[in-house]
């Protein structure tokens, strides 16, 4: 089992599962229900399972790794508009079909890597949501 995320900081109770992407990563045209996002040798950390990465019970916790991707919701928005407000979170969603290439490393040799056509999803999501201390 593989858990490739970037971590919780600080530990434990900050911001999780989040990290800066340079602007020219991403692109987003939610009208037309179309967005990319992409990184390259992202360094993150594999916390081996979600639990582990959580509450950090395993030895060694993690071990360093890079993952690489590039997402594409390819449009268009279909489906009625989500509108989510849950305590401390605001903002829309829409269905939007999405395609993925996804490959990761990690310190200790292991590797996997999605097929080079990519991957269509089941199901995708786009919209703007906004949460945390960044609600307005």
């Amino acid at each position: 089992m593989h858990d490739f995320d970037p971590g919780i900081h600080p530990y434990p109770g900050g911001l999780f599962w989040t990290v800066p992407l340079q602007p020219s990563a991403v692109t987003v045209d939610l009208e037309a229900g179309k967005a990319r996002m992409t990184a390259e040798n992202l360094q993150v950390r594999d916390f081996f399972n979600i639990p582990n990465a959580l509450f950090r019970f395993q030895k060694p916790p993690s071990v360093g790794a890079t993952v690489s991707f590039d997402i594409q919701w390819t449009g268009p928005a279909t489906g009625a508009t989500a509108v989510t407000s849950p305590p401390g979170s605001s903002g829309r969603v829409f269905m939007s079909p999405a395609r993925i290439e996804w490959s990761a490393q990690n310190a200790r040799g292991f590797r996997f890597e999605s097929s080079s056509s990519g991957e269509t999803s089941f199901f995708g999501q786009l919209g703007h949501v906004a949460n945390g201390i960044f609600a307005h």
